[in-house]
């Protein structure tokens, strides 16, 4: 025979219903999250480490780190630099965006107001910059070029980071990519080359410098 199991009492109930399985599972995962994010960080610390220890910019870059940290987390974790005069912007790290997208190895160049990039869009600069970094990209993708009218972004390397868990060593070959990203755009004159485009729309009366750097 099969008997009835036992009812709940009352202030069982009472507790269950204080405690929505929903409103605890947040908790639960924010929780999670507190814990990992830090080891997460630390990680990436890595990564960027051994990158830079491959190929770092120049002393007589025209470009210089703006922190010797960085950056808070909040939408990537990653290292910038800037021209001087703030025109444009170099970002190398781990990004997730704003609508927390899952998680990419990026290295990208933006301008720090929406009509300089639009400025450099319009006369196809970003494209030529992008394929000119193609050039001497020695991983596997290619450079994009960003074509959205209302964002600052122009032109960058993006891979997935699951893409490396196929690696057998992926936090090395994701530091591979970075570096090999961040040379490309030096190396080739990419990067340098938008940059004196970008101070002649300046100096001829295009305002560039309207707004603080992409976050």
């Amino acid at each position: 025979m099969i008997e009835p199991s036992p009812h709940k009492s009352s202030e069982s109930q009472r507790s269950t219903s204080a405690k929505p399985l929903s409103e605890d599972a947040i908790v639960l995962e924010d929780l999670a999250a507190a814990i990992r994010i830090p080891s997460l960080f630390r990680r990436v610390r890595h990564v960027l480490a051994r990158a830079f220890s491959i190929y770092h910019l120049p002393d007589d870059s025209p470009f210089q780190l703006t922190s010797a940290n960085p950056g808070n987390g909040e939408v990537d974790f990653g290292f910038r630099w800037m021209d001087p005069q703030g025109l444009l912007q170099i970002f190398l790290g781990m990004c997730w965006g704003e609508e927390g997208h899952d998680p990419i190895w990026e290295v990208r160049v933006e301008a720090t107001s929406v009509d300089l990039a639009a400025h450099l869009r319009t006369q196809h600069w970003h494209r030529l910059a992008a394929r000119r970094a193609d050039s001497r990209f020695s991983e596997w993708d290619r450079f994009w070029q960003e074509e959205e009218p209302t964002t600052t972004l122009l032109f960058g390397a993006s891979a997935a980071v699951t893409r490396f868990f196929e690696e057998e060593y992926p936090e090395r070959k994701a530091a591979d990519y970075l570096a090999g990203a961040l040379y490309a755009l030096y190396a080739s004159g990419a990067v340098t080359a938008i940059l004196e485009v970008a101070k002649e729309a300046v100096g001829g009366g295009h305002s560039g410098n309207t707004a603080s750097g992409h976050g």
